[in-house]
């Protein structure tokens, strides 16, 4: 049985009426079913929508199938991606999480969230319902994120990190999940940057979107064979010498990019190699293009702050 606070929220993907739980899965009243699969509520179509996203969700579902156990560094990631948020503030709140992957993040989450809908639109869905099904405040649902089986402004928190800039179009799909969110709610975001002047993170990111061209064209499991190398040498030539530089007090080393991986397992960075040449398609941002879209979205933002990466927080009045 699905938790009611997560049941309440939900919509028929077909009509879009109010749902009841019903024969391990959920029935509307016009009798549209959906089934609890695998520890999962499947709400997926059949249909291909693009090329594009099928291609996307090949590769997130392969991704976290095959590195798909939730690792004591992840707490670690978690604290960096959370660190403005008031994590007591959610108690009592119902969570969306959505891009969920493996889940991750989630169970970082609803350890303070009173329920959890963990969405997700590729079979990463299958791997995120064995790491949570110990939580019976969890449910793992899976849909593409713009086109989710939520009521509109049913949510008091959402969560997406490292999804949105996945998309064809990332403003639409963020216009479609803040539409899930409350008066009153928050979302938490995480968004690929790009540097504003050339400089040495500019350089790795020209010759990193170079080597996409021809790793986004290969087989998963030859990339996952791949990312290893590429992995090694990014380790030894960057964020150990970063490392290094930090400790002694070495400006030139300590300023070095990728610091989130110092002190971090090697495996962690070839995860994360595989997640970055296998995506399909990748946007970058600067403050100036972003900021626009919460404003357009009524949102008002309370952090936001660049660490190779935008992590912003913000609020709908």
């Amino acid at each position: 049985m699905l938790p009611k606070e997560i049941t309440e929220r939900l919509r028929c993907p077909t009509c879009g009426a109010p749902v009841d739980d019903d024969e391990g899965g959920i029935r509307c009243p016009s009798g549209h079913h959906y089934a609890v699969r695998d520890g999962y509520l499947d709400c997926s179509s059949d249909a291909v929508v693009d090329e594009t996203t099928d291609r996307t969700f090949a590769s997130f579902g392969f991704e976290w199938n095959t590195f798909d156990e939730v690792r004591q560094e992840d707490e670690g990631f978690a604290e960096v991606y959370f660190r403005d948020l008031d994590l007591d503030s959610l108690s009592g709140q119902v969570g969306l999480d959505a891009g969920c992957g493996k889940g991750r993040y989630t169970r970082f989450l609803a350890a303070h969230l009173s329920a959890t809908a963990a969405l997700d639109g590729s079979s990463a869905v299958e791997a995120a319902a064995r790491n949570l099904a110990d939580l019976d405040s969890v449910v793992v649902v899976r849909s593409d994120l713009r086109s989710a089986p939520f009521a509109p402004e049913s949510f008091d928190f959402i969560s997406s990190l490292g999804v949105l800039h996945h998309l064809d179009d990332p403003q639409e799909g963020f216009r479609r999940l803040v539409g899930y969110l409350a008066p009153g709610g928050r979302v938490l975001l995480y968004l690929y940057s790009r540097p504003a002047h050339l400089g040495v993170r500019s350089v790795a990111l020209g010759l990193a979107s170079a080597l996409r061209r021809i790793t986004v064209r290969l087989p998963h499991r030859v990339l996952k064979v791949v990312s290893t190398p590429v992995a090694a040498l990014l380790y030894a030539g960057v964020v150990v010498p970063g490392g290094y530089g930090e400790r002694t007090g070495r400006a030139s080393l300590a300023g070095l990019p990728m610091d989130a991986y110092r002190g971090k397992p090697f495996r962690s960075l070839v995860l994360d190699t595989f997640d970055r040449l296998s995506a399909p398609v990748e946007h970058r941002y600067v403050w100036k293009e972003l900021s626009p879209w919460f404003t357009e979205a009524g949102l008002v933002v309370d952090t936001a702050r660049d660490e190779t990466g935008w992590f912003i927080l913000a609020h709908k009045p």
